[in-house]
C-alpha cells in the first residue's frame, strides 16, 4: 500500500456542520436499501431550476447557455436539459456522440476539444458546430471545410481558477490560441475561406467574476480583427456555493455588469454581440449526492485521529484529493442499527476525518480546501459502522471524472430523483463482467 505523509496544522479550523441538500433522511435510507452504496442521486427540480434561472439572467442582446457536458454526461441529464431549452458545450467527440445518441441535435452542440480526430468530419457534417483550439486544428478545419465558418478560442495571456491547476488561461495553460498569434488566425482563414462567427475565451473553473470582467473587455478588443464574429462565447467555471462556510457566489450581478459591457460596446461601435456561457457545475453540482456507507472506524491515538472509512472514494470522486476541494459531509442513521448502539440524534457533531475505501494513503475526503496535502477534521454526527453518510454537492465531475475500476471497484449506481419525488434508475451498477469484457486473453494463457 502506497503511503503519504500528511501535515496536519497545529491550530486547524473545524468548517461549520452540514445538512442535507434535497433529500430526506428517510429518503437516503431508501435510496441505500433498494439501489445499493455507493449510489449517485440528481434531483431533476434542482437541475430544471437552476437552467431556467441562467436561461434568465440578465443579457444585452440575448444569451445561450451551453450544458458543460464533462460536468455529467449521463443521458437522463442530457434529455432533461435538451428539453429545458440549453444547448450543449462538448469537450471531445465522444461527449457529442453521447449527446447525439441521447437526443440532442448536433447543431445544438460547440465542439471544444484539446484532440479533434478525423471523426470528428463526419458530426461537423451533421451540424455539429466547431470551435479551434489550436492553429493546427484551424488549418485542420479549413482544409477539410473550406468557405464554412468557424469558431475559435483564444488563450487571452491570463486566466483565474479556484485553484491553480483549474486555471485555464496565461502561459501555463495549452487551452486555446495564444492572442499573440491572431494575425496567423487571420492569415489561415484567409487562406481557406474561413469565417470566424465566434470567439471563445474559457480562463479556468472556479474563476474571479473581476477576471471574467476583464476577460470580456480582452475579447472585445480582439474582435476587431474579427469584423464578421457576432457572437462571445465566455466559456464555463461559474462558482457555487458547496459547504456552508463558502460565500454565496452572485452570478446575476456579474451577468449584468456583462451585459452593460456588451451594451456600452454597442453604443461606441454598433456591433452588436450574441452572449454565450457554458455552465456545468453550476448546473448540476448541487443537484446531486452521493449515498454512502460507514464500513469502518479507526483511531490512530490521542495524538493522531479518529478516521471514519466509507465504501466510496476515489472510485467516485476525485475532486478533493485532485484539487483540494472537500465536499459537505451529512450523517444519516441506518434504520437497522442496533439496540444497543442507538443514534444519539440530539449528540453534537464531531470532528472526524472521512477516508475512502481505495487502497492508497491519498484517497481522503477530508482535505483543507486548496490544499491536497493537508488534512483537516469535518464536523459529523456520531456514527457507527452501517450508517449512512451523504456527500453532497455531488452532480458535476463527480460520476463524470471518478477513478473508474480503480482497485477494480465497479461503477457506481445512478439515480434520477423526479419532481413527483419517484426515484428512477438511470445507471445501472456495472458488473464484474462489464469491468472484463474487453479484456482478451492470448491463447497460450489460456
Amino acid at each position: 500500500m502506497d503511503s503519504l505523509e500528511t501535515r496536519v496544522p497545529e491550530a486547524a479550523r473545524v468548517p461549520a456542520a452540514e445538512g442535507l441538500r434535497f433529500l430526506e433522511a428517510e429518503e437516503v435510507r431508501r435510496v441505500a436499501e433498494r439501489f445499493g452504496t455507493p449510489c449517485f442521486v440528481y434531483d431533476e427540480a434542482t437541475m430544471l431550476r437552476r437552467a431556467a434561472w441562467f436561461r434568465a439572467l440578465p443579457t444585452a442582446f440575448g444569451t445561450t447557455v451551453r450544458y458543460s457536458i464533462k460536468a455529467n454526461p449521463n443521458a437522463a441529464v442530457l434529455r432533461l436539459f435538451d428539453r429545458a431549452g440549453l444547448a450543449f458545450d462538448a469537450s471531445s467527440e465522444w461527449e457529442a456522440r453521447r449527446a447525439i445518441r441521447a437526443g440532442v441535435d448536433p447543431s445544438k452542440i460547440l465542439l471544444t476539444a484539446q484532440e479533434a480526430g478525423p471523426g470528428v468530419d463526419a458530426l461537423i457534417g451533421e451540424g455539429l458546430r466547431f470551435d479551434a483550439g489550436s492553429l493546427e486544428q484551424l488549418d485542420r478545419y479549413g482544409r477539410a471545410h473550406p468557405g464554412t465558418a468557424v469558431s475559435v478560442r483564444i488563450n487571452p495571456g491570463f486566466g483565474s481558477g479556484l485553484v491553480r491547476r483549474l486555471t485555464a488561461g496565461g502561459a501555463e495553460s495549452s487551452f486555446g490560441i495564444w492572442h499573440a498569434d491572431l494575425d496567423r488566425v487571420r492569415a489561415l482563414c484567409q487562406r481557406h475561406g474561413l469565417r470566424v462567427e465566434r470567439l471563445h475565451v474559457h480562463i479556468g473553473s472556479g474563476h474571479d467574476p473581476d477576471v471574467l470582467l476583464r476577460t470580456v473587455d480582452a475579447v472585445l478588443a480582439f474582435a476587431e480583427l474579427f469584423p464578421d464574429a457576432d457572437t462571445l462565447d465566455l466559456g464555463g467555471g461559474y462558482r457555487v456555493r458547496g459547504r456552508s462556510d463558502e460565500p454565496e457566489p452572485d452570478t446575476s450581478a456579474m451577468a449584468r455588469r456583462v451585459a452593460d459591457r456588451l451594451g456600452d460596446h454597442a453604443d461606441r461601435t454598433g456591433r452588436r454581440f450574441h452572449l454565450e456561457m457554458e455552465p456545468g457545475t453550476a448546473l448540476v453540482a448541487n443537484a446531486g449526492s452521493l449515498v454512502a456507507r460507514v464500513i469502518d472506524i479507526v483511531s490512530t491515538g490521542p495524538e493522531g485521529h479518529r478516521f471514519v472509512k466509507l465504501d466510496t472514494g476515489l472510485s467516485e470522486i476525485m475532486r478533493p484529493s485532485y484539487y483540494g476541494t472537500p465536499h459537505p459531509l451529512v450523517a444519516v442513521p441506518a434504520a437497522d442499527r442496533p439496540a444497543d448502539r442507538p443514534a444519539d440524534r440530539e449528540a453534537d457533531p464531531e470532528p472526524v476525518m472521512v477516508a475512502g475505501h481505495c487502497c492508497i494513503a491519498g484517497d481522503v475526503l477530508t482535505v483543507r480546501p486548496g490544499d491536497v496535502e493537508t488534512l483537516e477534521a469535518h464536523p459529523l454526527a456520531p456514527v457507527d459502522i452501517g450508517d449512512l453518510v451523504v456527500v453532497e454537492r455531488a452532480g458535476g465531475y463527480c460520476a463524470s471524472m471518478a477513478v473508474k475500476n480503480f482497485n477494480s471497484y465497479p461503477e457506481s449506481a445512478e439515480v434520477l430523483r423526479r419532481a413527483d419525488g419517484r426515484l428512477q434508475v438511470i445507471r445501472v451498477r456495472q458488473s464484474l463482467d462489464q469491468i472484463v469484457a474487453n479484456e482478451r486473453m492470448p491463447a497460450d494463457l489460456g
